[in-house]
């Protein structure tokens, strides 16, 4: 073992060893002014509390001297001061004043004998570390509990400041009415020396600040009675002070140990043990708070056991952390536990040898100096904080002033039940938010889906909380109630970042609402889910029934992998396409999505592929991009209102539009920078019926022909949506294969078969390479739940073309073009655009120009 983990093991039994080397000259000399101030403070209370325990005077003094070193010793708070306190000195005379006489010795034995039942108790709570009990205790209960506490220690002190008469350990309310009731009895000479001292601590606070402030306020303070007892007369001013103590060591004890004696103060000391540790832990961490220091609760409850044990054998009862001294240790500028060790030999000093010299310390200067403390405790900042901030804070924050005021351990009790209670209310009710994928983020951040459209099939919720038995309940009902908001959304991703902690409970959930949406048709999926939960669901074999792959890791794309489970179908129509595949030329089922354009030239032939168009577009469930071309300006306002009409006429058929307007001359160059622009994979256009005697089409549709940089569909005037058959010119080339590729896509919404069309040489036979290809062919096709057949006929490319569409009834022909040779290079030039000529219903164009099939995006 290394020096450093010895020292380390050893400052674990010896916590003393931890701050022993930061003491130095400047410390011992802050640490022996506050030990001094502490000194002076704890002569009057040490007496008021002893007498308000029932026991001699001295008793009280006693429980300040050797409980207060160990405490410091051993306990973890630099500037926390054991010793008696007003709680545990009411709580102790309540528990023991009925089985023995106050004052008598048989009642000092079972108030020692409780003492050590004490010590025991919270030494065990400490070496059982039960210390994190304390973390129970808010910040918020902190504040409250200090600041009812400052209320109390400067009520306790009215009596003492205006002279009037207040019975000791009357509760808050009591001690405002006397003092109302009392106000004509005012005595106006203790009430001076009370504001002497006040106004001395106060200005040597402001403009003397090297100067301890307590110290200057009491000698004030006592010159102050000195000089009015003097000149008046103490029966006149009646001016009372501490008076002359009994001088003398703290006297070896013990306890009864008989066991009617251990019987009777067992169920108070459990009571008191809390109400000890619950006092001193609290003060520590109200303190902590100013002096930002880390507080050990399983050290601090060792330490307050210890100082009880040993306490019992020096004649000291019950102690606690003390409110009074410890503020006075902090604002005196104590630097280590060694000012209160310092307390506790000048205290020793005093009984020893000035014991008599605390007749001239006034109780009303006591009284302006303990007004000080009280005001420094009251941490206006977090308190103004809390009430701006948080209506929950805020009711505990009062709940526990509130309660302190009425008494002292209820109102802790009542601050930690109403934090608890919040605090379970709060995590029963997780916050759960839905999410849709940040722009550009690749699918690995999400974004609040607040004013943002959301996939209609996957819903994505984050959850901020943990999955325990106290939540489920809320989480499973938000889960549920999706299927009433949109019963596609069958699948659930939940962002589970936030969520640290998954019960027995939380799991079965899970598990539960996982197969119920795989019976749905969907799925529950977690993403970025943390170690701890996640090795609970696998533990407890719940992974198994949510599924192994229904979990992504950090930097992981969750969305790219869920989106090929979605229906093809509800995607096919969806227009929200919130994901990075949405956006791709892929549906869930692999089928390639097309982006639709219409030349829209406003030409007597236009009503056919306009109609024909938003026909098209509502089948396969996509946007239908409009391109009007200006070629003069008087003609805009008629291209606009041309798109207008075609929007209106695409809303009423539950089509979204998008309008481009591109002005020029050349109608084909605009036409084909329009489709550019759009990305556009299919681009309908309309043609004017041809004479039989016409060798070749039009200027315009050749040129658009030739440059469209993606798939053209050319419409006729009487053309219609295709409802009967396709037909696709066949020879197994790639080319043929992306035609009959974009043909299947354009059958399977309206499921209509696909008739594949070669040409046979002279003596009536196909190639087998291209019978093989069309037989695979139709066989997909079958599986994708379309039929497919194969004709041949012996006949010029061109008539057989027309003359196949005609028998089999066909109602849309699909061409491909390539550069290749063969048949393929007979449809690039004359046979292409012959079909087109001749054809009476609409003929598309695959791959026209530089773009293929394979070069789709949505």
């Amino acid at each position: 073992m290394t020096t450093a983990a010895r020292r380390a093991q050893l400052a674990r039994v010896l916590p003393f060893l931890r701050w022993w080397p930061l003491v130095s000259r400047s410390t011992l000399k802050d640490d022996l002014l506050a030990g001094f101030t502490g000194a002076m403070i704890v002569l009057p209370q040490g007496v008021a509390f002893a007498t308000i325990a029932g026991l001699p005077p001295q008793y009280g003094l006693y429980a300040a001297m050797v409980p207060a070193i160990v405490a410091a010793l051993f306990g973890s708070s630099w500037h926390l001061v054991s010793g008696p306190t007003t709680a545990i000195s009411i709580a102790l005379y309540a528990a023991i004043h009925h089985l023995a006489e106050p004052g008598t010795p048989q009642y000092i034995g079972l108030v020692l004998t409780l003492t050590l039942q004490v010590g025991i108790f919270q030494l065990a709570l400490g070496l059982a570390r039960m210390g994190a009990l304390v973390n129970f205790i808010s910040h918020t209960v902190v504040i409250g509990f200090t600041t009812g506490a400052a209320v109390l220690i400067a009520a306790s002190q009215i009596r003492s400041f205006f002279g009037i008469d207040i019975p000791r350990g009357v509760p808050f309310y009591e001690i405002l009415h006397q003092f109302f009731v009392q106000l004509d009895h005012i005595n106006p000479w203790v009430t001076g020396v009370g504001a002497v001292t006040l106004a001395a601590g106060m200005l040597t606070r402001r403009y003397w600040k090297k100067f301890p402030y307590m110290i200057a306020a009491m000698l004030a303070g006592g010159v102050a009675a000195y000089a009015l007892n003097t000149l008046i007369g103490q029966a006149e001013t009646g001016i009372k002070t501490v008076g002359a103590l009994p001088a003398g060591l703290p006297p070896l004890s013990l306890p009864d140990f008989s066991f009617a004696a251990l019987k009777k103060t067992f169920g108070p000391a459990l009571v008191i043990t809390m109400l000890a540790l619950t006092e001193a832990v609290s003060i520590a961490r109200a303190i902590a708070v100013r002096s930002e220091q880390r507080i050990d609760g399983n050290q601090e409850f060792i330490g307050q056991g210890l100082s009880n044990i040993v306490g019992a054998f020096f004649s000291g009862y019950a102690s606690s952390g003390s409110f009074n001294r410890s503020g006075v240790n902090y604002e005196a500028g104590a630097r280590t536990p060694l000012a209160t060790i310092f307390a506790s030999i000048f205290l020793v000093l005093i009984l020893l040898i000035v014991a008599p010299l605390a007749a001239y310390l006034p109780n009303a200067a006591m009284a302006g100096i303990l007004f000080l403390v009280a005001w420094g405790l009251i941490d206006f900042h977090h308190i103004a904080s809390i009430w701006k901030t948080s209506r929950s804070e805020s009711a505990i924050l009062w709940v526990t002033v509130i309660g302190t005021l009425m008494n002292l351990e209820a109102g802790i009790v009542a601050g930690v039940l109403l934090s608890l209670l919040l605090y379970l209310n709060r995590t029963s009710r997780p916050g759960i938010e839905p999410l849709v994928p940040a722009v550009d983020a690749s699918g690995h951040h999400f974004v609040e889906a607040r004013g943002k459209p959301e996939c209609p099939q996957l819903r994505i919720l984050r959850i901020n909380g943990s999955a325990y038995f106290g939540a489920v309940d809320h989480i499973q009902s938000t889960l549920q109630a999706i299927d009433a908001e949109n019963p596609r959304q069958k699948s659930v991703l939940v962002v589970s970042l936030g969520m640290n902690f998954i019960d027995v409970a939380g799991a079965e959930m899970f598990a539960q609402e996982a197969r119920r949406r795989r019976r749905m048709g969907g799925g529950l999926y977690f993403y970025r889910m943390k170690s701890t939960p996640y090795e609970l669901l696998r533990k407890g074999g719940y992974v198994g029934d949510i599924g192994e792959g229904a979990f992504f890791e950090v930097k992981t794309n969750p969305t790219e992998a869920l989106y090929w489970t979605l229906d093809p179908n509800v995607c096919r129509t969806c227009k929200t396409r919130i994901f990075a595949n949405c956006k791709s030329g892929h549906l869930p089922d692999g089928d390639r999505r097309l982006r639709l354009m219409l030349a829209a030239d406003g030409s007597e032939m236009a009503a056919a592929p306009r109609e024909l168009a938003i026909a098209l577009a509502s089948q396969l469930g996509v946007t239908l991009d409009v391109a009007g071309v200006v070629t003069h300006a008087e003609q805009a306002d008629a291209v606009a209102a041309r798109l207008a009409a075609i929007r209106v006429a695409g809303v009423a058929a539950d089509v979204s539009c998008e309008l481009i307007t591109r002005q020029g001359n050349d109608l084909a160059h605009e036409i084909h920078a329009a489709a550019m622009q759009a990305n556009t994979q299919l681009l309908v256009i309309g043609r004017r019926v041809m004479p039989d005697t016409a060798k070749e089409l039009g200027p315009v549709a050749q040129r658009i022909l030739a440059t469209a940089p993606c798939h053209v569909l050319v419409v006729t005037p009487d053309a219609h949506l295709w409802q009967r058959r396709i037909l696709v010119p066949f020879d197994g080339s790639d080319a043929a294969m992306a035609a009959y590729d974009l043909a299947g896509q354009l059958a399977k919404p309206a499921q209509l078969p696909v008739t594949l069309f070669s040409v046979s040489d002279r003596k009536g036979n196909l190639p087998q390479a291209i019978d093989d290809a069309a037989q695979l062919a139709i066989a997909t096709l079958k599986l994708e739940g379309i039929a497919g057949e194969l004709m041949v006929r012996q006949a010029r490319i061109a008539d057989g073309i027309l003359a196949a569409a005609e028998e089999t009834q066909a109602d849309l022909i699909v061409l491909y073009r390539h550069t290749r040779g063969g048949l393929s290079r007979k449809l690039l030039g004359s046979v292409s655009e012959e079909v087109i000529r001749r054809a009476r219903i609409p003929v598309l164009l695959v791959g026209a120009a530089t773009k293929t099939a394979d070069d789709q995006i949505g």
